[in-house]
């Protein structure tokens, strides 16, 4: 991995940079500024689609401008000078990327976290690590490395799966299980302590067996720590630490950082929307809307309406609660923000085999993009944070709360009698 920029106030030079800026990307001072940025590289990322797929990770041109637009960067807190974006603005340019190409999407999604865990950071290790916010972050927390409790630090060691974007990465994390002397490390409630540790750079060996049916170019390879290294306990972070409404707003519940990641599937979805659209004007004359294929057609657009403006919806909500200082989510805020990707997840479902029957059976060749989309899904849909044991957590914190407002039509209506 490369070194870092010394002058934190100079982005990385390299080819490509330039010219991205010289073709309208603005500098990324700015939650508007990104998404701007972010819709000027759309372009980009549909013409190096094909080759992200083929090298299975995403091209150096695509990495290139996704770091000089910014797009790495919307996680880190504005107490380190960071953009601090809302999770409404990050999960909108996530889908934004991913109904272009999913692998990309899946990369802005996961190597944006790195600003999280960098938040976590005392002022030395930040200044160290994160000289520049350009640099991505991989990470991974599965399974757990081990970390052994030496003086002044951890010895550490450890074979990590699904580091996506680990190819680019400029810091890699791993999830480390901590022991000292030989014994397992346990937090109050009997857990054995989970830490994120900063690996040094050198130390890490990439596997290279990212080899998958879909989001090849999430580029998501194991990676491995052999013999163990040495790491001071001021590069480390606890990964499963309370909620602390005095934390950076980002920082305010560990399971904020995975939001960001539910675009994927909405783009995915918006994707195979799209293609099937265009099949359908496509075939011009009377026939290209009789009855079945308009239905079709019209519950898939309406399936990705109502899911674009629910997901949205407990974005800002989620917003309006971490943003506001001294408060953070309760249990049934957070259970409904983690379940939002198993609704994206289940709108995909659903919209997918509509599209498939609007495209037809050309859908299976090679040369068709439906093709791409389908393998695509069909990885996003094994990810973890798709599973319906989230919308299970939020059915149990609202049983088990009888206080909580079991919807959010019910939480309008508990915050308009406060008000009143």
């Amino acid at each position: 991995m490369s070194g870092p920029v010394s002058d934190p106030r100079v982005r990385p030079a390299g080819p490509g940079v330039a010219t991205m800026h010289n073709a309208g990307l603005a500098t990324p001072a700015s939650a508007s500024a990104v998404r701007a940025n972010a819709r000027a590289v759309l372009g980009l990322v549909a013409e190096e689609a094909d080759a992200i797929e083929a090298a299975g990770r995403l091209t150096e041109p695509v990495v290139r401008a996704f770091r000089a637009a910014g797009l790495f960067e919307m996680g880190f807190p504005r107490s380190r000078g960071g953009l601090e974006m809302r999770l409404v603005d990050q999960v909108s340019v996530v889908a934004e990327v991913a109904r272009v190409d999913a692998s990309a999407g899946w990369n802005v999604a996961v190597l944006n976290a790195g600003g999280y865990y960098a938040g976590r950071l005392g002022a030395d290790a930040y200044r160290e690590l994160y000289p520049t916010r350009d640099l991505p972050t991989a990470g991974a927390f599965h399974p757990p490395g081990r970390a052994d409790r030496v003086r002044g630090g951890y010895l550490v060691s450890g074979d990590w799966d699904w580091g996506s974007g680990s190819y680019h990465a400029e810091r890699i994390v791993g999830g480390c299980q901590v022991f000292d002397g030989g014994q397992p490390v346990r937090e109050d409630n009997g857990k054995q302590r989970l830490l994120g540790i900063w690996l040094p750079a050198g130390s890490v060996r990439l596997a290279d067996n990212w080899r998958t049916i879909g989001l090849r170019g999430s580029g998501s390879t194991s990676y491995a720590v052999a013999a163990p290294v040495f790491v001071p306990s001021q590069h480390t972070f606890d990964r499963e630490a309370r909620p602390n409404p005095d934390s950076d707003p980002l920082n305010k519940d560990v399971k904020v950082a995975h939001f960001p990641l539910t675009g994927v599937c909405l783009g995915l979805a918006q994707h195979a929307v799209d293609i099937a659209l265009a099949a359908v004007r496509g075939r011009g004359g009377d026939g290209a809307l009789d009855s079945a294929t308009s239905q079709a057609l019209g519950r898939a657009l309406t399936e990705i309406d109502f899911c674009y403006a629910g997901i949205l919806d407990i974005a800002r909500r989620t917003d309006d609660v971490i943003f506001r200082p001294g408060e953070t989510l309760d249990r049934v805020q957070t259970a409904r923000m983690t379940a939002a990707n198993t609704v994206a997840g289940d709108v995909l479902q659903r919209v997918l085999p509509i599209c498939l029957d609007l495209v037809g059976a050309r859908h299976v060749l090679d040369t068709h993009p439906m093709q791409r989309v389908v393998r695509d899904a069909t990885t996003a849909l094994a990810h973890a944070g798709t599973r319906a044991t989230h919308a299970g957590a939020l059915a149990a914190a609202v049983v088990d709360d009888v206080r909580a407002a079991a919807t959010n039509p019910d939480a309008d209506a508990l915050a308009a009698e406060a008000r009143s």
